[in-house]
């Protein structure tokens, strides 16, 4: 699709074509053989007229792109087509519209949060993992993670259907809690709802509840979920 600058380009182009023969006409002088030729008339138009018209022509398909383009919404697209199923969802729960990308003032406040969580771990106490026994060889629990196959965009409110940010916890609208934790069950890693919230959408990967997320649950927590 064609852009604004791109429309603003054709229509100076289009400017330049109309005004530049009449500058250098005017700038001729009068005995000039130029002139006669600017002068000299072409199926009744003078030649100089045919450059104004063509100019005027190119001046103004430059200005419909521009205002085409103007007019056209930002779109801010998943990186991979949505699911049949999470399409279906969306549209029952919440009018479809384009997400507009986050303000300045909200990733500054992201970045104050995350500030502050790294404030708090370093001022708790670690509190010192016992010793092992003697002869007795050390188990290493393999840390099981969900992995993020396509990210969401925004959290969609369960009762009402407002857009929110991620890792909200209450509706914008609303003000109702969008979801229910119980402490220590396993999260979505995207926007922190329960994993028990997401669906299943094919047979290795789930879709979370609340921005749909498409996840890859590993089976230990799909049991725990």
């Amino acid at each position: 699709m064609a852009s604004m600058r791109t429309g603003a380009i054709i229509s100076i182009a289009g400017a330049l074509i109309a005004l530049l023969p009449i500058i250098y006409f005017i700038t001729l002088p009068l005995d000039s053989p130029a002139r006669k030729i600017f002068t000299q008339q072409m199926i009744g138009l003078p030649v100089m007229l045919y450059f104004t018209i063509a100019g005027a022509v190119v001046t103004v398909i430059g200005l419909l792109i521009f205002m085409r383009a103007s007019r056209v919404p930002p779109e801010v697209a998943y990186p991979s087509p949505i699911s049949i199923r999470r399409a279906s969802r969306m549209q029952a729960t919440a009018p479809m519209r384009a997400s507009a990308p986050p303000p300045q003032n909200e990733i500054v406040t992201e970045i104050e949060r995350e500030i502050e969580k790294i404030v708090q771990l370093e001022g708790t106490e670690v509190q010192p993992s016992p010793a092992p026994e003697e002869g007795k060889p050390i188990e290493e629990k393999p840390v099981v993670e969900v992995e993020v196959v396509n990210r969401g965009q925004d959290m969609v409110c369960p009762h009402c259907g407002e857009l929110n940010k991620l890792k909200s916890t209450k509706c914008s609208k609303c003000k109702r809690p969008l979801y229910e934790a119980e402490e220590g069950e396993p999260r979505c890693p995207v926007c922190d709802a329960p994993l028990r919230l997401s669906q299943k959408i094919s047979e290795d990967l789930f879709a979370c509840g609340l921005c749909f997320s498409e996840l890859r649950i590993p089976v230990e927590l799909r049991e725990r979920k």
